[in-house]
C-alpha cells in the first residue's frame, strides 16, 4: 500500500518569495503522494526528483497530470499549501495506457530498454522485445527511442480503480516505486566507465542497417499504396 501523507504537519515558515517551506517534511512522505508513473510530465526526471524539488521549495504542487486531483489534495495536505488547478504548461494526461510492441516490426535494436524506468521491457539485441503490461507505468518514454515506430500506447488489459487514484491501484504504485529503486541500485553498481569496442561499433552499424531497411520497406509500401490509389481513381 502507498504511504499516506502524515497528518499534523510541523511548523512552517516562509522564504523570501513568500512561499511556504516545510523543511522537516521527509522527501519520502512527499513521494508517497505521487503515483510513481515516472512520466516526467512534471518537468523532472522522476517522481523522487519532483518530490525533492517540492521539499526544497523549488516546484509547485500542481505539476502531476497522472496524479490529478488526488495528488493535488494529498500534496496540499502534506505540505500545507492550498490546492490549485493543474499547471497549464504541463502535458495533457490521456488516461491510463501501457506500451505495446508490434512484433512484426521490431528490429531488436534494444534502444527502448534503457529509458524504461521500471525495466518493463525485456528482450535481447537482434531479438524481438516485449513489454510486460503489468509492470508498465504508461510513462510513454520508450516511444521516442524506437527508430521504426513499432511501439504504441494502448489501453491496459484491465483498468481497476484504486483507493487513492482512479487509474492506479495503490499496490501498483508501491510496486513501481520498488522497481524504480531496484533499477537505480542496479545502475549505480554498473556505473563503471563504458569503453566502446569493435563489437559494440559493429552492433551499432547493424542497428543503422536494420533501421534503413525498415524505413525503405515502409517507403515502398507507401508508394505501392499511392500507385494503387491513382490507378483506382483513373478507372473510376
Amino acid at each position: 500500500m502507498v504511504d499516506r501523507p502524515r497528518s499534523g504537519c510541523p511548523a512552517r515558515c516562509k522564504d523570501q518569495l513568500g512561499l511556504q517551506v516545510i523543511s522537516s517534511i521527509a522527501v519520502t512522505d512527499i513521494d508517497g503522494c505521487l503515483p510513481q508513473t515516472q512520466c516526467t510530465m512534471c518537468g523532472y526526471p522522476s517522481c523522487i526528483d519532483y518530490a525533492t524539488a517540492l521539499s526544497q521549495n523549488e516546484a509547485q504542487i500542481n505539476r502531476c497530470p497522472p496524479g490529478g486531483s488526488a495528488t493535488l489534495s494529498a500534496l496540499s495536505e502534506c505540505l500545507g499549501i492550498p490546492a490549485t488547478s493543474l499547471a497549464e504548461d504541463c502535458e495533457t494526461y490521456a488516461g491510463r495506457k501501457v506500451a505495446k510492441i508490434t512484433e512484426s516490426e521490431c528490429i531488436g535494436c534494444a534502444l527502448c530498454i534503457e529509458p524504461c524506468p521500471v525495466d518493463a521491457i525485456i528482450g535481447a539485441s537482434q531479438q524481438m522485445h516485449v513489454v510486460l503490461p503489468d509492470e508498465c507505468t504508461g510513462c510513454n518514454l520508450c516511444i521516442d527511442f524506437c527508430p521504426v515506430d513499432c511501439i504504441q500506447m494502448v489501453d491496459p488489459p484491465v483498468l481497476r480503480a484504486g483507493e487513492t487514484w482512479p487509474d492506479f491501484l495503490d499496490e501498483e504504485v508501491s510496486h513501481w516505486r520498488d522497481l524504480v529503486n531496484r533499477r537505480r541500485n542496479r545502475l549505480a553498481k554498473n556505473s563503471t566507465q563504458f569503453e566502446p569496442s569493435a563489437e559494440n561499433q559493429d552492433f551499432k552499424q547493424q542497428i543503422r542497417s536494420a533501421v534503413n531497411r525498415e524505413r525503405t520497406r515502409r517507403w515502398k509500401v507507401s508508394k505501392r499504396a499511392e500507385r494503387r490509389s491513382r490507378i483506382q481513381s483513373s478507372v473510376e
